[in-house]
């Protein structure tokens, strides 16, 4: 089936009927075929790994009750779904639990969470399309056991969840905001692009997420770039206490750069954004040429550098508004 037509025509994101990065960079850019195949087919750097092994993110195990009330905590369960919990409110945010892509990306390490020990949720936020974010298997496990949770994605994303997942989905452009209980969920640019199969390149949006509590906000990158759209964002005067932001899938930085930031450049958002940095978007499945032990390693030297406050927890660690940012369970990973 295929339904791509349903996004929102009237979309001023949208030019010649595909959604568009906000200085208008595209993504691929053209001969991104060739592209592709040079970075797969032609000669790639061997892995420097330092301290040995190239490791996947472990998981922790998670002790906590994830049914009590918080004034607002963030866990990491691995790659880019993250649980936030504020006032009794539980978002979810881009759920994959397994291999994605029919199998063809194989998951390194298991996730700190399985659908069913997730408490009740309210809502779940899709930054967008991509198979390692927007992954059907568990949206449809996850729909099974919270069949009222509202799922939140991009301009013209909407009709394709609806189609596979039924309602409550809804879609938000970029700048606009939905409450769900406790919590304000703004959608925010993102440099990026979307594809699900040969004809539907940029058919739907791509986004960050601001997640604003009464203890807080809490930004979330998803999938992008380093680009304007992070000084935008602090353009707005929000204070922003933490920022999840991804340092994984960024090598070769030739092929990589426009879509995925590196470890430095993530810390360097964060600066711009002024807050605090919980790491994400590694460790758990090999998308790009960087060892999997690299991403952390060099976003705390990064952070060393300029002053940002980061957190490298295994998945299952946990920030929480209150306790001057600190990691409530686990530990950093020994890399």
């Amino acid at each position: 089936m295929r339904d791509w037509g349903c996004f929102l025509s009237s979309s001023i994101w949208l030019e010649g009927g595909r959604f568009q990065n906000l200085d208008g960079l595209i993504i691929p850019p053209r001969g991104g075929l060739r592209r592709l195949l040079r970075w797969r087919l032609g000669p790639r750097a061997a892995p420097e790994l330092e301290g040995g092994a190239d490791i996947p993110a472990a998981p922790i195990p998670i002790t906590a009750d994830l049914h009590a009330p918080t004034p607002l905590e963030v866990t990491w369960v691995g790659h880019a779904t993250t649980l936030i919990r504020a006032e009794g409110t539980r978002i979810l945010t881009d759920p994959v639990f397994g291999d994605v892509g029919f199998g063809r990306v194989k998951r390194l390490a298991p996730p700190a969470l399985s659908p069913a020990a997730l408490p009740p949720l309210d809502a779940i936020c899709l930054s967008h399309n991509h198979y390692d974010h927007c992954d059907l298997p568990s949206l449809r496990a996850l729909r099974a056991l919270h069949p009222a949770a509202r799922i939140i994605a991009p301009e013209g994303l909407d009709g394709w969840l609806r189609a596979r997942l039924g309602d409550p989905v809804e879609a938000l452009p970029w700048w606009s905001s939905v409450q769900i209980g406790a919590v304000e969920v703004t959608a925010t640019p993102a440099q990026h692009w979307s594809v699900r199969g040969p004809h539907d390149r940029c058919k739907s949006h791509w986004c960050g997420f601001l997640f604003a509590a009464p203890a807080g906000r809490i930004f979330f990158s998803g999938d992008t770039g380093f680009g304007p759209h992070f000084e935008a964002i602090a353009a707005r005067g929000e204070v922003i206490d933490l920022a999840v932001m991804g340092i994984g899938a960024y090598a070769p930085r030739w092929f990589m750069r426009d879509q995925h930031m590196g470890p430095e450049e993530a810390v360097a958002a964060c600066q711009i954004l002024g807050a605090s940095m919980l790491a994400m978007h590694y460790g758990a499945y090999q998308l790009s040429d960087e060892p999997l032990n690299e991403p952390p390693r060099l976003a705390r030297r990064a952070a060393e550098a300029l002053g940002v406050t980061l957190y490298t927890p295994p998945p299952g660690g946990a920030w929480r508004a209150g306790l001057s940012g600190e990691i409530r369970r686990g530990v950093e990973i020994d890399v």
